[in-house]
């Protein structure tokens, strides 16, 4: 859908003609209802000329459409899942079913322009001062396989417990981190129809999940767990 705008200003006000033919400049607003691209240009038009469609940005398009991407919040998941240990090496992953590529296409006329958002990695941030960076979602942790067949690549260990912190039931001996996974996206851009393609600014999701640390306490030392066998022989793992 296209306005055209008569310019008094330039049309009366000495502005050059655009051309040898009789005519007057217009602004010329095209909307695309569907993608709501919107694009506005100064043209000359002659006498009798047939209306010109302004050209389509496509990097306009393609911004659109990394707008509408619709990116999921990852569900974010640790081990030992209810109560981990000062010292233990603690699991941390998001779910893996968000693990790709996302596209959207914005179109306006013969122009067309698709966005792809694609997960390159997580900051965690643990609630305890910490933090850590993974290239992918993590490994899930698998209850009922043997934990020494079981390795990670993303995991965090905790120096302190939650003791004091924000808890479900009020309280402060029950208290939790809040654990935060960050996802960052890039997205890229390609189109049909105009010249063009690259890259777009990143995005992002987040999700957050709670966990409660504790400090377990030996006659002689606080041991120190570095594994999930470790955690398996407390009864972690579930």
């Amino acid at each position: 859908t296209c306005t055209y705008t008569y310019l008094a200003l330039n049309n009366e006000g000495g502005f050059p003609n655009g051309g040898p033919i009789p005519g007057a400049w217009y602004s010329v607003t095209c909307d695309d209802i569907a993608t709501q691209a919107q694009v506005t240009q100064t043209v000359w038009i002659t006498s009798g000329q047939a209306a010109p469609v302004p050209q389509v940005d496509p990097r306009v398009l393609a911004l659109q459409a990394r707008n509408s991407i619709a990116l999921p919040a990852p569900v974010v998941e640790v081990n030992p899942s209810a109560s981990s240990v000062v010292g233990l090496a603690t699991w941390l992953w998001v779910d893996p079913s968000l693990w790709h590529d996302y596209s959207v296409t914005a179109s306006a006329g013969a122009v067309s322009a698709t966005a792809v958002a694609r997960p390159v990695g997580v900051s965690w941030s643990t609630g305890d001062g910490g933090s850590e960076v993974c290239g992918g979602p993590g490994d899930a942790y698998v209850p009922w396989l043997p934990s020494l067949e079981q390795q990670t690549y993303c995991s965090h260990q905790f120096t302190r417990t939650s003791i004091g912190q924000p808890s479900p039931d009020g309280d402060p001996d029950h208290g939790q981190f809040v654990i935060t996974a960050t996802v960052e996206w890039a997205v890229s851009w390609s189109a049909v129809g105009a010249a063009g393609g690259g890259a777009l600014p990143t995005l992002y999701t987040t999700g957050t999940t709670g966990l409660r640390v504790v400090q377990i306490e030996s006659l002689n030392a606080v041991p120190s767990f570095q594994s999930p066998a470790a955690s398996a022989a407390l009864g972690f793992g579930a």
